[in-house]
């Protein structure tokens, strides 16, 4: 097992101690299932997470993203069988599809995951996305593991500090009440 699969796993074991369960649901862009056209991206994912049980998903703005880049005379054959995989994922209704205008893609995925807009993700959705400026966004909500493709390996960021804190404070409040009971039978 080679160093960084097992700094994957411990990560998302932390990620676990904040609620994540299996199956992780994966929220992807359009972005990156177009960067991963030639790779088995489901596979891809599976080996970086350690795990089987995987629930792909896509928002409805996002499948209208992909669809959006495929009009015009000079349609690209890429774009078609990105769309045709991301017809295979689950879709995430995010409630945009009837907007008369409709929300830009970064700003769909910001509000699936974190839909009250109070930092949280509380669906605890993994994020699998190229855009950097809506993985910086993203790192202000609390917990949400983020993914990205770098020169064809996929990439898991550390946990924002955000999340650590919070993990921290968990951690901490899970074993104080143990310290507090050791220490009333010491007296004893």
């Amino acid at each position: 097992m080679g160093k960084r699969t097992k700094q994957y796993k411990r990560l998302m074991r932390s990620f676990e101690f904040l609620g994540f369960r299996q199956p992780y649901q994966l929220l992807m862009t359009s972005d990156i299932i177009m960067d991963t056209l030639k790779v088995d991206v489901i596979h891809l994912f599976e080996k970086t997470l350690s795990t089987k049980n995987l629930k792909p998903m896509i928002t409805q703005c996002s499948i209208r993203a992909l669809y959006n880049k495929n009009v015009g005379p000079d349609r690209d054959p890429a774009v078609a069988g990105a769309i045709e995989r991301a017809k295979t994922f689950e879709r995430r209704r995010c409630g945009h599809l009837m907007d008369e205008d409709p929300l830009p893609e970064h700003e769909c995925v910001m509000s699936v995951v974190d839909p009250k807009q109070n930092g949280q993700n509380k669906f605890r959705y993994l994020v699998a996305t190229q855009d950097v400026s809506l993985r910086e966004k993203l790192r202000s909500v609390i917990p949400t593991p983020l993914m990205y493709v770098k020169r064809g390996v996929l990439i898991l960021e550390p946990m924002a500090a955000s999340s650590a804190k919070v993990r921290e404070r968990e951690e901490r409040a899970k074993y104080v009440p143990l310290l507090v009971r050791s220490c009333h039978f010491s007296e004893y």
